[in-house]
């Protein structure tokens, strides 16, 4: 199946409502979708101050959350 192309904003607001909805995360998570040649077409950083104070089960369900989407998803531009 061919990935949807998506704006890296829509995909970052997927990610939130995601993370809100599975009540694992603490509000005020900072994280970004950027471009990532290595791994595939993107992936998800999570700001460096905000990884201290986040929990890793939150952090385990970012990485899920990334791996589902990036099989659907191609991030364009």
């Amino acid at each position: 199946m061919a990935k949807q192309n998506i704006s890296s904003h829509d995909l970052s607001w997927i990610f939130l409502q995601e993370l809100r909805a599975s009540g694992s995360c603490p509000t005020g998570v900072a994280l970004a979708v950027v471009p990532d040649g290595e791994r595939g077409d993107w992936r998800v950083v999570i700001e460096t101050r905000s990884r201290n104070v986040v929990p890793p089960e939150c952090i385990r369900r970012v990485e899920s959350i990334e791996k589902r989407l990036r099989a659907a998803y191609a991030v364009d531009g």
